[in-house]
């Protein structure tokens, strides 16, 4: 389509308006609830690209890529409220401001849980932010590199059990395909979601390598924010000064409260920093109680807000109706409701109604509710707070709700004082001993400061570990650990076993104890150390004259059999070097590292782009090939 009937087609002008008067709205609502003088500033934080580090931002390294004549999908990943929504935003503000000749087609999609199936879901955004153009236009214009796509919280379509991540995948595919089906010619799709396991798992891996011809895969994570890019030098010395312990302070919501407030607020918050917290969301109500003419106590509102959380967990979701949220206060809180009004004057007394209207539309609820597309809580962070309070008031200590809340629950607790870390870890403690490995040891490191759960064949991906003991508390046993970063840990190696590092690195690593069958337990791959930690365990050594190409043993038909399994017509070009090593009945870590060794020195296999796999040699399937007692 030529400039010219895009821009009347697509209407761009007034378009552009209503984008940024969307944004405005948005980081108004962020800042304006703190501090009526408070102004936005997109904070921008470390990140990687690829599993390497970033030097520019996360919106540039987009915009850099939107011109490109291929098509691309970005995957933006973040822990639970550390800035997904604010990065999309900012980006769509970009794309608007200075690209011309583009413009995006944006979605929160925890607004729309409506359709249960992504393909209507992502039609229903088309129709709402182009109603009067035909879907099949649209996507035309999405093919060309016109309108980008950007999808924001991807994750809030996802539902995972702890127990099954196959299962998981299988409800994710059939999303993953309806992208696909728009990443021809020169489109561009932005998804933001936490990370999440299946997007680690190698399924999701395989789904990328079937369409690696297709549109290349760009993976950006956002990493925790730095405190001094949101305080002034002023504010952060007071802080110090006053004894606050800043290695808490990594929340975003926290830091945007601590930078918003004035001066005589942020002296009181910074004089007792195990209420930080409680201020905040006593600051947030109080706010409340003028803003809407609300008479209603913090801890009352506080209890109308936790139904709310209540219901979500129980009926997993994080957004709905504004209808469907009005009938949940009213139906669970008609006494305190009717209370509330008796402490009006009967001349200014509001109806039932009215009040209810009020507590749908409160500042810690996201308030805009275009399209009817639902309500939630204004950010994660509020989520997470009033998810723990549910979690921790479950009598059973075994509760098992939907893992979307655990990591935000984790999150908001982070703050909060070593003893109230302790009793929300005591109230995950049966859920966490089902989920993923990576997560294991991360939830492990943030509320106990050490690892307590015993990892068995599991995969830890690309984690980032420092200042704790591991195999101190609990047994490591069949597990692989992939690119990962271990800065001042403790190696307990007496209780680790048959356990493999890959392409992951060791600063100022110690081992502690030793041993009894070393050579046979800890296994080495591509990996770096800055003290000879390595060398103190056991470094790997391939057998020297077994690299014959035509002398494969059973562990290389093992191997090679992951790549072209037997009975299949076609074969896999990548695997997950996870896939390779998981826990299986036949060989250990240590017989399947020295035949992927083998098979690398004999050329049939190599390390491509992305660390984590293996890639067979093409020319070379043929030998495969008979080397499998396949036909040719």
């Amino acid at each position: 389509m030529r400039q010219p009937l895009f821009n009347g087609f697509f209407n761009i002008e007034s378009t552009r308006k209503r984008l940024i008067r969307d944004y405005d709205e948005f980081t108004d609502s962020l800042v304006k609830i703190h501090s009526d003088k408070a102004t936005y500033t997109y904070i921008k934080t470390q990140y990687y690209v690829n599993n390497k580090e970033g030097n520019l931002t996360v919106i540039q390294e987009i915009l850099d890529r939107l011109d490109t004549p291929k098509p691309i999908l970005f995957l933006v990943e973040a822990a639970a409220g550390f800035g997904k929504t604010c990065s999309a935003y900012e980006l769509v503000k970009e794309i608007t401001n200075t690209k011309e000749y583009q413009l995006p087609l944006f979605s929160e999609l925890s607004r729309n849980r409506q359709a249960k199936i992504f393909r209507y879901v992502l039609l229903d955004e088309i129709d709402r932010s182009f109603p009067l153009l035909s879907s099949s236009l649209v996507r035309a214009e999405i093919k060309s590199g016109k309108v980008p796509v950007i999808l924001d919280g991807f994750d809030e379509l996802l539902h995972e059990s702890a127990t099954d991540d196959s299962k998981n995948y299988e409800t994710t595919e059939p999303m993953l395909d309806t992208i696909s089906e728009l990443l021809t010619d020169k489109a561009k799709v932005v998804l933001t979601t936490r990370r999440t396991a299946i997007f680690d798992g190698d399924e999701f891996h395989h789904w990328i390598d079937k369409h690696e011809n297709d549109f290349d895969v760009i993976r950006l994570r956002i990493q925790e924010p730095c405190i001094e890019d949101w305080l002034s030098s002023e504010r952060l010395d007071r802080i110090s000064k006053a004894g606050f312990p800043i290695e808490n302070l990594s929340n975003p919501v926290l830091l945007s409260f601590l930078r918003c407030i004035s001066n005589d607020e942020f002296d009181q918050v910074s004089q007792d920093s195990t209420k930080l917290v409680d201020k905040y969301f006593d600051s947030m109500m109080e706010r409340e109680r003028k803003r809407q003419d609300l008479m209603m106590e913090p801890k009352e509102q506080y209890k109308i807000l936790r139904t709310i959380a209540d219901d979500m967990i129980q009926f997993d979701y994080t957004s709905e109706s504004r209808d469907y949220i009005y009938a949940l206060i009213l139906d669970h809180n008609q006494a305190l409701i009717e209370t509330s009004r008796k402490h009006y004057p009967a001349e200014t007394r509001p109806t039932t109604d009215e009040l209810v209207n009020k507590l749908t539309s409160h500042a810690l609820l996201d308030r805009k509710s275009i399209d009817s597309q639902g309500i939630g809580f204004v950010n994660e962070f509020v989520l997470g707070n009033f998810c723990a309070d549910s979690i921790i008031e479950d009598s059973t200590m075994e509760w098992d709700g939907d893992k979307r809340f655990i990591e935000p629950a984790i999150q908001a607790y982070l703050p909060r004082t070593e003893e109230e870390r302790q009793i929300l870890w005591e109230s995950l403690k049966f859920v966490l001993e089902f989920i993923n490995g990576c997560d294991k040891v991360k939830y492990n490191k943030l509320l106990t400061d050490e690892m307590r759960m015993d990892l068995d064949g599991e995969t830890v991906e690309e984690l980032a570990i420092s200042d704790i003991h591991l195999g101190k508390l609990a047994d490591i046993q069949e597990t692989v650990f992939i690119g990962c970063k271990f800065s001042s840990c403790h190696f307990h190696v007496e209780n680790i076993k048959s356990t493999t590092f890959i392409n992951s690195s060791f600063y100022q690593c110690t081992v502690v104890g030793e041993s009894t069958d070393c050579s046979n337990n800890i296994h080495f791959l591509g990996c770096s150390d800055d003290n000879d930690f390595i060398n103190l365990i056991n470094p790997i050594k391939v057998d020297e004259g077994n690299d014959c190409k035509d002398e494969f043993n059973k562990c290389d038909i093992y191997v090679l059999e992951k790549f072209y399994p037997r009975g299949s017509q076609t074969f896999h070009k990548h695997r997950a070097i996870g896939a390779l090593c998981t826990k299986n009945k036949l060989f250990n870590h240590y017989a399947i590292l020295q035949s992927i060794e083998k098979l690398k020195k004999a050329g049939y296999l190599s390390v491509p782009d992305k660390r984590s796999f293996l890639e067979i040699n093409i020319d070379l399937i043929g030998e495969i090939k008979i080397a499998l007692g396949r036909t040719q």
